[in-house]
């Protein structure tokens, strides 16, 4: 057999094999897309019947705090009612029912206390009393209301000397809101039926289809089962794959009903796009096999005609056929050599490279380590700076519950709650704003700022926040720049909050603005503690603090500094520090491009010029 015909066989037997996996992943397909649709329904379902369990436990929460009030238990008859009525609202399709041990009824309020009540032939109380559990009907019709309706039924304690049973009465339409669940596709059929399999709710055709059966189909399914798939004809002659569960809470049932063609459509669509796409890829295979077969068979026919020309001793020179192979072969060994060096330096490339891969993996191995440890780290100093103003808050409030407490000590507790309060609320800032840089979700409003003017009022707030703890040196001149005041006003918070944080009482704070060319540089020279020199080139990164524990008094997250350097680059910036080693103090230098222009005529510059570097010795 020709060449090209063995090519046409080992592409058949390629082709052939990849058909019948194709179908056998398309059958697959079908069936997963099925069941994938399948369980968003149940997944809807069971969201559905935790909104009717929610409504049944609230209920029954309102109905324990009227079974266990002091009134009910004086036979207060009349402040029961009171309570029933205000819990109940306004609502029109809820009620409460009081009765006694004979089930018959002491109030209802639809009808005004006093009102002559009929009686009702469900003796349910005795049934409540004895188990002393609450009970969740089913369907019945109101003796009271004549309406279609439910109940949820509450036990009085057992202690009291005569017990009632408190009940909370659903219109059947009132669970029609469950219904409202935005997941609920308009073409789907859902039902809410009783534990006896009588409908209590149906999203279409409600009002006539409450009292109606389940279909008998479904009514043995679930019975069989709490929940599963029943595919089934409903009364109105859809085919439909049944989806049901059962209430944990009150035994009802609730049943989706899918269309059969809604749920096989999109199986059938994603086969029948599967299907087109094998198509094309198998004629697209075919071609590029006679292509290819051809032209290997034009190649082979050349490399025997130059083998017959070699074998009667004439050289030929071929010309290219585009066939590696073919062309290797007609070569021969006079590109062997130049192989052979290509491979041993191909191979030295290739070692090179698995040596630097190795490098970068134990490097990005100790970043992911060093990382690791931050994250420990940042997560307990988060604990621990969340702890303590919780603690105090608490502390605090508890002062304020005191009875006969001295307003001098409700101030204090107040003061301390305040306090703290700005204390979580620093952090939170920081945490939040940290996010959004890092994320990119920052936008800076720019405007033309006087940055004297803003370090002027960060430095008086912190001095009257200081109380005069540290001995500060103020240094400001007018310095136009163009940026955002309130992140501006953030930088200039976080280095004099940190300078204070970290200068001991009775320390110095210099603060300096000054132009210098086109920069406008900011100082903000302590007295501290200082900065440790193995911590100088990473002070401006997130997490890193000084090597405190976790229990020191100083406080933070080490995202002041973090916040400071991003802020300032995106305001065109730069940020330094230096300090000469523990206990040395520090100086950090932000400095930011000057307005082109000075400052604005609108006014504003006005306001600069009259402004002087002052210095305050305070």
């Amino acid at each position: 057999m020709k060449t090209r015909t063995y090519l046409f066989l080992m592409a058949a037997a390629i082709l052939i094999p990849v058909v019948l996996a194709f179908w056998i992943g398309v059958s697959m397909l079908l069936d997963w897309e099925r069941e994938s649709r399948i369980r968003r329904v149940q997944e809807t379902a069971r969201a559905t019947a935790l909104v009717v369990d929610r409504e049944i436990a609230v209920a029954e929460a309102l109905l324990r705090t009227i079974a266990n009030s002091e009134s009910l238990g004086d036979q207060n008859v009349g402040r029961v009612y009171r309570l029933a009525k205000r819990l109940n609202g306004e609502a029109g399709n809820r009620w409460t029912v009081l009765v006694d041990e004979d089930t018959r009824p002491v109030f209802n309020t639809l009808k005004p206390l006093g009102t002559q009540l009929p009686g009702t032939n469900r003796r349910y109380a005795a049934e409540v009393l004895r188990s002393g559990r609450t009970r969740v009907s089913g369907y019945f019709q109101g003796p009271t209301s004549g309406r279609a309706v439910v109940s949820v039924d509450v036990p009085s304690p057992p202690n009291n000397d005569k017990r009632y049973v408190v009940s909370q009465i659903f219109d059947a339409r009132y669970f029609e809101r469950a219904f409202a669940n935005s997941a609920l596709e308009p073409t789907w059929l859902v039902g809410i039926f009783d534990g006896n399999g009588v409908t209590i709710a149906r999203n279409k055709g409600g009002p006539h289809s409450a009292g109606k059966p389940m279909h008998p189909e479904m009514r043995v399914a679930a019975q069989a089962a709490g929940s599963g798939v029943l595919r089934h004809t409903t009364h109105e002659g859809v085919e439909v794959y049944g989806i049901y569960t059962r209430s944990a809470v009150s035994g009802w049932t609730i049943v989706i009903g899918v269309p059969v063609a809604e749920i096989e459509s999109a199986a059938r669509t994603a086969a029948l796009y599967a299907t087109m796409a094998l198509i094309v890829l198998m004629g697209l295979a075919i071609f590029v096999a006679v292509f290819l077969g051809n032209k290997l068979s034009a190649a082979l026919q050349q490399a025997g005609s130059v083998a017959n020309s070699l074998a009667r001793g004439a050289v030929a020179r071929p010309r290219p056929t585009r066939v590696d192979e073919v062309d290797a072969l007609l070569d021969g060994l006079h590109f062997t050599s130049q192989a052979l060096n290509r491979e041993s330096a191909a191979r030295q490339a290739l070692q090179h490279e698995r040596e630097q891969l190795l490098l970068s993996e134990q490097r990005a191995r100790r970043v992911a380590e060093a990382q690791s440890r931050a994250k420990d780290g940042f997560l307990a100093m988060l604990g621990h700076e969340l702890r303590n103003p919780l603690a105090a808050i608490s502390g605090a409030m508890s002062v304020l519950e005191m009875p006969n407490l001295k307003p001098e000590l409700a101030a204090n507790a107040r003061d301390i709650s305040r306090r703290q309060m700005r204390h979580l609320t620093r952090i939170v800032d920081d945490l939040l704003d940290v996010q959004r840089i890092l994320s990119g979700k920052i936008v800076l409003q720019q405007a033309p700022v006087d940055l004297g003017e803003v370090l002027r009022a960060c430095v008086e707030a912190k001095r009257l926040v200081d109380k005069g703890s540290h001995h500060w040196e103020v240094d400001l001149g007018p310095a136009w720049v163009d940026g955002d005041r309130t992140r501006l006003e953030q930088v200039v918070d976080n280095l004099l909050h940190n300078a204070i944080k970290y200068t001991p009482a009775g320390g110095s704070i210099a603060v300096r603005c000054r132009v210098q060319g086109k920069v406008v540089q900011v100082e903000v020279r302590d007295t501290g503690v200082g900065i440790a020199p193995e911590l100088l080139p990473v002070i401006f990164d997130v997490l890193v603090q000084g090597p405190t524990s976790i229990d020191r008094a100083q406080g933070g997250l080490g995202l002041g500094l973090a916040l400071v350097k991003e802020l300032t680059a995106l305001h065109g910036g730069k940020v330094s520090v230096h300090s000469d080693g523990h206990g040395k103090g520090c100086t950090f230098t932000v400095g930011f491009p000057l307005r082109a222009g000075g400052a604005p005529e609108d006014g504003a510059g006005g306001q600069a010029a009259t402004q002087r570097p002052t210095l305050d010795p305070a």
